[in-house]
Parts: C-alpha cells; sequence; structure tokens
C-alpha cells in the first residue's frame, strides 16, 4: 500500500508538468501583483477586509505579516528564485533537501495568493497539493528509498526507464481521482436538475469560461443531454480504473481527450495542465516476461528490490493514511459546511465544484453605468480594463457577479471598489480630454444572454 508503479519516463514528465504549473502560476500571480504595483487605487479587497484564520486576536498578526510577505520585494524575490527552485525539484536529490523543495513551492504558492485570493482557481489548490504531496512523500520515505523510489531526473535513468514503485505518484493519484470522482458528486449535489435533465452543456455554452468561438452556440437537445451523461460518466466511474492496471490506459485516454478538449473550447488554461500531467502517472508499467518472472519469483534482482520499497516506520504509514482519509473525507464534510478561513488561505480546499451547478448563472453578466451630467454612461469596458488582463481576470468578474446576485455591494465590499475605481478612472480620461470629469454615482446591472432551458422540455 501507498506506492504505484509508474514508468520513470511518465514519472519524469509528470514532474515536468508539475513544474510547468507552478511557473505558469507564479508568473500569472507576478502579472496581478504587478498590476497592482502600478494602480494604488486597484479594485481589490483590502488586508483589513480580509479573514486570515478567523481568530480576532491571531489575524491581527498575520494581517501585517501577508502584507510584509506580499510586498513587492517578496514577489520578486519568488518570482526570480521560481526557475531555480523548480530546477532543484526536477533534479530530485537528497531527500531532505527534496522535503524542502515542496514545502518552499506550496508556501510561495500561498505568499502570492494571500491578499490576491479572487483570482484564485481550482487548478490552484490541485498544484498545491501536488507538491504538498511531494514534500510529504519525501518527509515518510526511508533514507535508503528515496534514491530508488523517487528518482530525480537521469539520462541514464530515461534510457533505461525502470518502474519506481513510488509513494509520490500514488498520492498524485489518490488526489486526482477525488478531483474527479468528487466533481461528479458535487454535480449531483449541487446541479441535479440540469446534469440529470441533459441541460447543463446547453447552458455551460453561454459560460464566460467557453471561449469566443464556441461561445453562445445553441447545443443540440440530444447531444447536451449525451454529453452530459458522458460528463458524470467521466467523473464517477472512469476515475476508478486508475487502480486496475489493465484499465489504466483507457482511463488516460478518455480523461487525457477531456483535458484537451477543454483546453481547446475553454479559458481554463492551468486545469489541463495540472490534469493532464497527473495523469502522465497513470501510465501503466510494461514487464517483460523476463522481469515479470523474476518480481513474481521474489529474486533479488535490483527491480524487484526496488519494486518492494516501503515508507519506513509506523509513523510514516499513520501519516500517509492520515493524508489519505482527509483526501477522501474531507470533500464530503465540505458538502455539508463551508470551508475555514485558514483552509482558504492555505489553499487546501477540496471542494471540487467545477461547474457542478450545471450553468445556473451562466449567461448572465453585469454591466457598470456611470450616471453623469450628459446621461448614463457604459463603464463596463472601463471596469474591465482595470484588471491585470490575464486569463485569471474571470473569477474576478463572475465574483463580482456573484456579489450583486446576493446585494453584496454596500461600502468596502469588491463591486463598491470596482465602481470607485472605475469612477476614478472615467473622470480622469475626462479631464485629459477636457471633458466634464462629473461623475454623480453608479450603479451595476445584471443582464442574461442565454435562453432559458426548462427541464422536460429540452429534448
Amino acid at each position: 500500500m501507498f506506492r504505484y508503479q509508474v514508468p520513470y519516463r511518465y514519472y519524469t514528465i509528470a514532474k515536468f508538468g508539475f513544474g510547468a504549473a507552478y511557473l505558469w502560476y507564479v508568473f500569472d500571480l507576478f502579472r496581478i501583483h504587478s498590476a497592482i504595483w502600478h494602480n494604488a487605487a486597484f479594485p481589490i479587497s483590502a488586508p483589513d477586509n480580509l479573514i486570515f484564520s478567523g481568530n480576532v486576536f491571531l489575524d491581527a498578526y498575520l494581517r501585517p505579516a501577508a502584507v510584509a510577505l506580499s510586498g513587492q520585494t517578496a514577489v520578486w524575490i519568488l518570482f526570480i528564485m521560481s526557475p531555480f527552485v523548480v530546477g532543484l525539484y526536477l533534479w530530485g536529490r537528497h531527500r531532505l533537501l527534496q522535503m524542502a523543495i515542496g514545502g518552499w513551492i506550496s508556501l510561495s504558492m500561498i505568499l502570492l495568493n494571500s491578499l490576491v485570493g479572487v483570482f484564485n482557481s481550482t487548478a490552484d489548490i490541485w498544484v498545491n497539493l501536488v507538491f504538498l504531496a511531494y514534500g510529504l512523500s519525501a518527509m515518510v520515505q526511508a533514507n535508503g528509498g528515496w534514491k530508488t523510489c523517487e528518482s530525480g531526473f537521469s539520462l541514464a535513468q530515461w534510457r533505461a526507464n525502470p518502474v519506481l514503485s513510488s509513494t509520490f505518484a500514488w498520492l498524485v493519484v489518490l488526489i486526482q481521482f477525488c478531483v474527479y470522482f468528487f466533481a461528479g458528486i458535487n454535480k449531483l449535489v449541487y446541479g441535479w436538475t440540469p446534469w440529470i435533465h441533459g441541460l447543463a452543456l446547453q447552458n455551460l455554452a453561454y459560460d464566460s469560461s467557453m471561449r469566443a468561438f464556441v461561445r453562445d452556440i445553441s447545443v443540440p437537445p440530444l447531444l447536451a443531454f449525451l454529453l452530459g451523461y458522458l460528463t458524470l460518466f467521466q467523473r464517477l466511474i472512469v476515475p476508478f480504473g486508475f487502480f486496475l492496471r489493465r484499465y489504466r490506459i483507457w482511463t488516460v485516454i478518455i480523461l487525457g481527450s477531456m483535458h484537451i478538449g477543454y483546453a481547446i473550447l475553454m479559458y481554463v488554461n492551468l486545469f489541463p495542465v495540472i490534469g493532464l500531467s497527473c495523469l502522465a502517472m497513470v501510465m501503466p508499467p510494461v514487464f517483460s516476461n523476463v522481469s515479470h518472472k523474476k518480481i513474481h519469483g521474489r529474486k533479488k534482482s535490483q527491480d524487484a528490490v526496488s519494486y518492494r520499497m516501503q515508507p519506513a516506520g509506523r509513523i510514516s504509514r499513520g501519516v500517509l493514511v492520515i493524508f489519505s482519509a482527509w483526501m477522501l473525507l474531507e470533500p464530503l464534510r465540505l458538502i455539508k459546511f463551508p470551508a475555514t478561513p485558514w483552509e482558504n488561505k492555505l489553499m487546501i480546499v477540496p471542494a471540487w465544484r467545477m461547474f457542478a451547478d450545471g450553468g445556473a448563472t451562466a449567461g448572465e453578466e453585469w454591466r457598470l453605468i456611470l450616471d453623469t451630467p450628459q446621461g448614463p454612461i457604459d463603464g463596463t469596458k472601463i471596469a474591465l480594463g482595470l484588471l491585470p488582463q490575464v486569463w485569471r481576470d474571470r473569477f474576478y468578474i463572475d465574483d463580482i457577479l456573484h456579489e450583486i446576485l446576493i446585494g453584496n455591494t454596500g461600502p468596502g465590499t469588491l463591486p463598491e471598489k470596482l465602481a470607485a475605481a472605475t469612477e476614478h478612472a472615467y473622470a480622469s480620461s475626462q479631464s485629459l480630454s477636457n471633458n466634464a470629469p462629473t461623475v454623480l454615482g453608479s450603479s451595476f446591472n445584471i443582464y442574461r444572454r442565454k435562453p432559458v432551458f426548462e427541464a422536460g422540455k429540452s429534448l
């Protein structure tokens, strides 16, 4: 238990993918922080409005610490060091060093995200959990087992392509199983009607995550119905193939095709990267007849010894049991109870709810209308122009939408800050053009661009 057999080449490809996902994350967050540095009125929640632990006394110390560790100097340090850290991670030598690398990567993700969580995605949580699993596997591994079972990059190893019996691979596969399976469970919990009645894909065709060339298309009802059930099959049934060797290649093909499709059709940039990287760990080993007989005949060849490597000690196994139980049980708790503030800030909330509501609010968008002496002005483009112009902007835009829908637009809220920043930007542009800069006020309007699909009328 707690080991997964994976060919060295695919294990290494997966690690390269994880490293690329982390570098992409760092670059995204660096751009977001850069936008804040260059705009003192950037429409983001002030640190005083953020909750870090939920404890008033503790948050009084965590807030200034977060501000200091998310400052311009700190962000530059994390940005510049990220390629070097990934290089050490891919090098993979020395167990204690790799444990520190896993911890550093996770900590850097938390620090970069601490003040700008509104741009956070579910894929970021996935990436963070993978690197936590890497540090954990280094912590529990026996001193003599790390080099054999968790080999770093080596041309000689690449040519030989041995089969690793990896604790890290086992944890990665467990995390990926939970991502898919509980994403399916949440679809049934939060979006039973659209997913069961085949409306979800019709709704999601109007979602802001869709690329321009497919957005607003009318999905034929029968096709939407079939694709909806295919999605549920991919989430609820296919992931069990991770643990059955003869089906592992089919799970890679099915889920890999899904991720490639997502990358083509949707703005979910980091999600396919981490998903395909994890699937590389699922690729099954291919044993020759000779090596297969040696392993099952318990001969003491080097491959057979590495094949049986186990994490050392009861404490180590206990740690792995606790982590595994948490990955499997915490998503169930989150269905009924919200995540705690500290879970959110540590980016360890395994609430896999990607499109769980079946597109209930897809197609709804907001407009920001400025009230001026010359009449109403549509300030939506001005508001959107204030954002960092990265793919993560849509999370901010969606958050604004949800805040408006629940009526949370008062002083200090994100919509209020965006409105104030937009009014200021409009007034400044008018002044530069020698026009009247007066803005009397502003308001948000919600409009729906999609037709309303009703259960029982789509087929």
